[in-house]
């Protein structure tokens, strides 16, 4: 049966909009949870998640989309305007895309992908660099970024310095 994402009178009930600072608690809550599923036993510390949705609201940098559904945020995409290195212009860079267990599944997080796209080419991104850095699922979410034109283009790897991860 196909989920249905408009109410009776046609309107969506599941769409994707930018952060509004009413949505730092929903953002905190699905953070957290990102975080513990992803990766477990990394520390980690709300104040700092607070500071970073904070930075999102004031200067948009990291933008971070949400999606809603029936009045309620449901998943959130972080992302990132980078300046190029080695040449003039800039692209943008998905650092997390997270949609509550409840509702995977659903388009939430194709809403989010989407989102990104038409908001890079709207601000005059080169590219869009994205994926994950956690090996939490890795070669799926790898799929689901192709399925949108995104390609492979290496690997990332990380080396741990210390017994508690800073």
């Amino acid at each position: 049966m196909a989920r249905r994402f408009t109410n009776s009178h046609g309107w969506p009930t599941m769409f994707v909009r930018l952060a509004m600072d009413y949505d730092e608690a929903a953002f905190l809550q699905m953070a957290v949870a990102n975080l513990e599923e992803t990766m477990p036993g990394e520390p980690y510390d709300v104040g700092r998640l607070s500071e970073l949705f904070r930075r999102g609201i004031t200067t948009a940098q990291p933008t971070i989309f949400v999606v809603e559904h029936q009045r309620k945020v449901i998943a959130f995409m972080v992302s990132y305007i980078c300046a190029f290195d080695y040449r003039d212009g800039h692209y943008t860079t998905q650092r997390v895309i997270y949609v509550s267990p409840e509702h995977r599944g659903t388009r939430a997080a194709v809403l989010l992908v989407k989102e990104l796209v038409r908001w890079s080419k709207s601000i005059g991104a080169a590219k869009i660099d994205g994926g994950n850095d956690n090996s939490f699922k890795s070669d799926r979410t790898a799929a689901f970024l192709e399925h949108f034109g995104f390609k492979r283009v290496g690997n990332f790897l990380e080396m741990q310095l210390s017994e508690e991860r800073s």
